[in-house]
C-alpha cells in the first residue's frame, strides 16, 4: 500500500480507535501507545489481510483488544513479581552507605587473599560468618588461644593494607558484628 493510502487509512481510523482503546483501558496516553501498536501491527502484516475494509477494520480493532489484553497480562506478571520479592524504597543516602559497606568488604576480601590459609579461615568463620571463638575452635580442632591469636594477627594485616578512607566503615562494620 502507499504511504497515501496508509496515512488515509491512519487518519479514518485513528480517534474511533484510541475511544475504543480508552473505553477498555480508562487512559488515554496507553489508549494512544495500544493504537499506534495496532497500526505497525498492521502495517508489517498487510501483506497477510484483505484489502476489504471491513477486514482491515476488525484487524486493527482485534489488534487492539489483544495488545490491551497482553498489556493486562504482563502487568499481572509483574504485579505478581512484586508481591513476591521483597522491596523497599532507599534513600539516596542508604544507597550510598551499601555503595561503601560493598567496597569495604570486597577490599577486605583482597588483603584477606594475602593471609596465610589458617589465618584466613579465622577471620573469614569468626568476621563473616559470625561464629565465637570457641565455635571456631571446636570446628577447627584448635585451641581458643590459637583462634583469638589468629584473629589478631588477620585485623593487623587488615588495618595495615587497608585504604585509610575505608577505615572508619570497617571500624562501624567490626562495632556491629561483636
Amino acid at each position: 500500500m502507499s504511504s497515501i493510502v496508509n496515512k488515509e487509512l491512519f487518519e479514518q481510523h485513528y480517534k474511533s480507535l484510541c475511544h475504543f482503546a480508552w473505553k477498555l483501558c480508562g487512559d488515554l496516553t496507553e489508549a494512544e501507545d495500544l493504537v499506534q501498536d495496532a497500526f505497525i501491527a498492521y502495517f508489517n502484516h498487510e501483506d497477510h489481510v484483505s484489502t476489504n475494509e471491513s477486514a482491515v477494520k476488525n484487524f486493527l480493532y482485534t489488534s487492539v483488544r489483544y495488545a490491551f489484553l497482553n498489556s493486562k497480562r504482563r502487568e499481572k506478571v509483574v504485579e505478581k513479581y512484586w508481591l513476591t520479592t521483597p522491596f523497599s524504597e532507599y534513600s539516596q543516602e542508604s544507597l550510598e552507605l551499601n555503595i561503601i559497606h560493598s567496597e569495604v568488604i570486597a577490599e577486605v576480601h583482597k588483603i584477606m587473599q594475602s593471609m596465610p590459609p589458617g589465618c584466613q579461615i579465622v577471620f573469614k568463620m569468626g568476621y563473616f560468618e559470625g561464629l565465637s571463638n570457641q565455635e571456631i575452635a571446636k570446628e577447627l580442632n584448635l585451641s581458643i588461644n590459637t583462634i583469638k591469636t589468629q584473629k589478631q594477627r588477620a585485623l593487623k594485616t587488615i588495618m595495615k593494607k587497608l585504604n585509610p578512607e575505608f577505615l572508619p566503615v570497617l571500624l562501624l562494620w567490626y562495632s556491629m558484628i561483636r
